[in-house]
């Protein structure tokens, strides 16, 4: 290419940034001083044309100083392009001093342009990672909960020791219990479709969870003759099990705590799982239920999850907690068993006796007994009471009104009940009147079953030559049965010996010779009655007072076959060998390999008891 005519193009290309130089040139003048000399040096600069130099023409354009400075690069601003062919040009000092300022400028926001556009490249990049992730999150989440819908389920969780199944069901085991099962599914069903219909209640599917000492339950309903046998407990648990997948009746054991314990692990662990959608819950006839609940109640929201089954009537204080409380009519029994413990009023007092008793004002926990066993009708006190009585005792406590005749159980003049004296019975048995020479202050003194009386020395107010009047229990009351555990756990049978050779000896091997090979019904004889329909032992052969301890001692020398936890309170049979701790037969020894290894208790501290429970009782008496 022809040098000249290559800066001649070059020269066109300076004119044209000369032009846009002038525009830039007012922007950055900011002072006086400033202004005159760059107006001078871009008066000369702009109105001189631009030529190329001598003795250059045979070179490059941009070989030299002025044409390399004024050389534009499109990748360069036009403003910074003239700048730097400005400062090139060779002006004075001052107006060098001014260029370069602008130009040290002018890098500077070109350097600030670029990173923030590489800050903006940045922040896209960014943001569509985010968006991506974002995305990818969502999706992840809508899997999670198409899991969690896929396996939702409703928790059924009950007390089997105070929520019972109605007796249409339990009396017939082998068909009640799935028909049980199934009743109660649907009233579940029938809730969720009412209540929360976008459960889709037809759909997900019921968890129910029975937990009961079965033992005692059987127990329990054979005494207020819900079933006859113990086993009919059992078949209908087992046939409940057996009639679902998800049903389970859960034998806890021997315990009031064990069903409370096993029922709160299992609420808090359905009310963690997300899956859970509802959790009903059947405890509201116990109060010690009341503490975990309020935890869950006080959470925002969560209680909306649980809801209360009420069987028996619910104590007050659920109402509180805030929950759904409903019922299942038809599925559990409405009212307690009659041989349960039930909450009665404080007994009333009277203006003329102060009780100062502990538990006075509080609620008394009574036995009712079965309709099967009334009470027994009041009999008069004995005749051979000395005469005469004292004549102050009615002046310090008048009869009442209601009461004119002088029936034993009304007088408080000489009857006073105790909650002691009145804990099992419904009404008072018969009583024995002593005659004692006692202090003059009043005085309590034992009754002689475990109760108190009170005695009085000056009921009158007087201290003349009166007599005192104990009123004390018949010895005759039947005390509550007892069953002691040692610290292990295992079962202390009382104590007992070899009958004495006596006449009875004989007649009792007389009479069960007569039999052979039959037998004496342990139940009939032992017990004193025979639930087993085709019992094909012997009951129709009468047995003394001493030939039937004959009888109890030969039964003892049996190894029970529910082991060292047995607790039946009526149990014959025996749970340790009856020679402990002192037994020399070693392994000829029936106890020694027992279906529950060795069962005796070869030491006195094993043989001390740790606990006792009381029939009819929910808790048991630490005795260490």
């Amino acid at each position: 290419m022809d040098i000249r005519a290559h800066a001649e193009r070059c020269m066109k290309d300076t004119e044209v940034i000369l032009r846009d130089a002038q525009e830039w040139m007012g922007n950055f003048i900011t002072t006086d001083h400033q202004k005159n000399e760059v107006i001078t040096v871009s008066s000369i600069l702009f109105r001189v044309p631009v030529q190329v130099p001598h003795g250059h023409l045979g070179h490059s354009p941009s070989s030299h100083p002025s044409f390399a400075a004024c050389y534009r690069d499109p990748s360069i601003p036009a403003a910074l392009t003239i700048a730097r062919c400005t400062h090139a040009s060779g002006t004075g000092l001052s107006g060098q001093l001014s260029i370069a300022a602008l130009i040290q400028r002018l890098e500077d926001e070109q350097h600030q342009k670029d990173q923030l556009k590489r800050d903006l490249a940045a922040e896209h990049k960014s943001r569509n990672n985010f968006q991506m992730e974002a995305e990818r999150y969502e999706s992840v989440v809508q899997r999670l909960e198409q899991k969690i819908n896929e396996g939702s389920f409703i928790a059924v969780l009950i007390d089997g020791d105070g929520a019972k199944f109605a007796d249409a069901f339990i009396r017939n085991p082998v068909d009640g219990a799935p028909r049980a099962a199934q009743v109660l599914k649907q009233a579940v069903r029938t809730y969720i479709e009412n209540e929360v219909p976008e459960l889709n209640g037809d759909d997900i599917p019921i968890l129910i969870r029975v937990y009961a000492n079965l033992n005692g339950l059987a127990q329990s309903l054979r005494l207020s003759r819900i079933i006859e046998r113990d086993e009919d407990m059992k078949i209908f648990a087992e046939h409940l099990t057996n009639s679902r997948t998800e049903v389970d009746f859960v034998n806890v054991g021997r315990g009031k705590e064990n069903a409370d314990s096993k029922l709160r692990k299992m609420l808090s662990h359905y009310h963690n799982n997300l899956q859970c959608k509802k959790i009903f819950v059947a405890c509201c006839h116990d109060n010690g239920y009341l503490h975990d609940l309020r935890e869950y109640s006080d959470k925002n929201g969560l209680n909306k999850k649980i809801i209360l089954v009420e069987t028996t009537p619910a104590e007050p204080q659920f109402q509180t907690l805030g929950f759904p409380i409903t019922r299942f009519d038809g599925v559990f029994r409405s009212r307690p068993l009659d041989n349960e413990t039930k909450h009665l009023p404080p007994p009333l007092r009277t203006n003329s006796i102060q009780d100062t008793s502990p538990a006075a004002g509080l609620p008394v926990r009574q036995q009712s007994l079965p309709q099967a066993f009334p009470p027994p009708p009041p009999q008069p006190l004995p005749q051979s009471l000395p005469q005469p009585l004292p004549q102050p005792l009615p002046q310090a406590l008048p009869k009442s009104p209601e009461q004119p005749t002088p029936q034993p159980q009304q007088q408080p003049a000489r009857f006073v009940p105790t909650p002691a004296s009145s804990e099992s019975q419904p009404s008072p048995a018969p009583v024995k009147a002593e005659i004692e020479a006692v202090p003059r202050a009043p005085s309590i003194v034992n009754s002689g079953n475990g109760g108190t009386s009170i005695s009085y020395a000056t009921a009158g107010g007087h201290g003349g030559d009166f007599q005192n009047i104990t009123i004390k229990s018949s010895k005759s009351k039947k005390q509550a049965k007892t069953i002691l555990y040692n610290s292990e756990g295992s079962r202390i049978d009382p104590p007992t010996k070899h009958p004495a050779n006596t006449p009875a000896q004989s007649t009792y091997q007389t009479k069960l010779e007569k039999v052979a090979p039959n037998a004496f019904c342990n139940d009939h004889y032992l017990v004193g009655i025979c639930r087993r329909s085709g019992c094909e032992r012997v009951h129709n052969i009468d047995l003394t007072p001493q030939e039937v301890s004959i009888h109890r001692y030969k039964a003892r020398t049996s190894v029970c076959p529910r082991g060292p936890e047995c607790d039946d309170y009526d149990c014959y049979l025996s749970h340790h060998c009856l020679k402990d701790p002192r037994c020399v037969r070693g392994s000829a020894c029936k106890f020694y390999n027992t279906e529950y290894g060795n069962l005796h208790l070869d030491s006195n501290e094993k043989l001390q008891p740790a606990t006792r429970w009381t029939q009819g009782s929910d808790f048991p008496e630490h005795l260490q």
